[in-house]
């Protein structure tokens, strides 16, 4: 392994790459993978880049780099390496070479930002410069076509509590809105290197501001209630994989009523459109104490399965790149 580890080298990826990612990734993923689904799409996004570990013309590793904050911090994302070439280095051998073509290419991108799982945690992010910011809890659920409201989802609005409107799509936010919204977020939110709240679209990290929200309505369906002067926002966004439709939605609420009155529209939005496929459901939750409720109604309610056999937390990371490189 020494010897092959002399012939790595490092690039940028390209649309010839899509078989040899797909193929190191199917004992990673199974058949639960997103990259079939977005690997042209981040190899033409401009704001993203791929980034690759190959021998030959094998690759054994991949990471992203996707510049945000108006080009003042990037979010490193999608790490994965080829079974055979794990515990070797070869991520961080990737990571050095990811953050050095970022600080030529963008150097204003100072913040580098990371999120991992509490479940699959990666115990050297901290060695490597990498401090956690905060954290929230997130659950899992399996939903099957044949669930009592799959078919006809218009009956989930039978659950919705009476006395609250509905949940309408985000229109013009301005920072009023953001600021009221930032009340329902995790301690520790405003921890990173602006002291500015941080929301998460799926997995990765943002500013909450307008100019951001605007930015994520192109890839996420976004919807706010606000009512007796309470704001609550959530955003969804979902994707197909080989196995099961997968569909992420992160919900700011102070109460589980207004909670589960975001979670029902997405889940009538999704079943709508997706009638006979599994969904793979994935619910980011900003007040930890609304995370039991979250499980009770998915399970008792909505009878769907929990993936999950533990609590789980989304951690944030983040490192100074400047600070670093001194």
């Amino acid at each position: 392994m020494a010897e092959q580890c002399s012939k790595l080298s490092f690039r940028l990826a390209s649309h010839d790459d899509y078989d040899a990612v797909i193929r190191m990734s199917k004992d990673i993923y199974g058949n639960t993978d997103y990259m079939p689904a977005f690997f042209h799409y981040f190899t033409d996004h401009p704001d993203t880049t791929m980034f690759l570990t190959v021998v030959g013309k094998q690759v054994v590793g991949l990471l992203i780099a996707i510049i945000t904050e108006g080009g003042k911090a990037f979010i490193s994302t999608s790490a994965r390496v080829a079974s055979a070439w794990r515990k070797t280095g070869v991520i961080w051998w990737l990571e050095e070479y990811q953050d050095a073509w970022i600080r030529q290419n963008h150097p204003t991108a100072r913040y580098k930002r990371a999120t991992a799982s509490s479940l699959n945690t990666l115990a050297n992010l901290p060695r490597h410069g990498m401090r956690e910011v905060f954290s929230m809890p997130y659950v899992e659920y399996k939903g099957v076509p044949s669930l009592w409201w799959r078919q006809i989802p218009a009956k989930l609005a039978q659950l919705g509590t009476t006395g609250l409107p509905d949940v309408v799509p985000l229109q013009d936010p301005d920072d009023d809105f953001c600021a009221a919204v930032q009340k329902w977020l995790p301690a520790g939110a405003c921890g990173g290197y602006d002291r500015k709240a941080v929301i998460f679209s799926d997995w990765d990290p943002f500013t909450l501001c307008p100019a951001n929200l605007k930015l994520l309505q192109a890839e996420n369906t976004i919807y706010i209630l606000d009512h007796k002067g309470e704001a609550s926002l959530s955003l969804s966004n979902t994707y197909p994989t080989s196995a099961v439709r997968m569909m992420s939605i992160q919900i700011y609420a102070k109460y589980f009523s207004t909670l589960q009155k975001h979670l029902l529209k997405h889940l009538q939005d999704v079943s709508q459109s997706y009638k006979n496929e599994d969904i793979h459901l994935s619910v980011f939750v900003g007040l930890a104490e609304l995370e039991d409720s979250i499980h009770v109604f998915c399970r008792d309610t909505l009878r769907m399965e929990n993936l999950l056999d533990t609590k789980s937390r989304i951690i944030m990371y983040e490192k100074d790149m400047l600070s670093s490189h001194l």
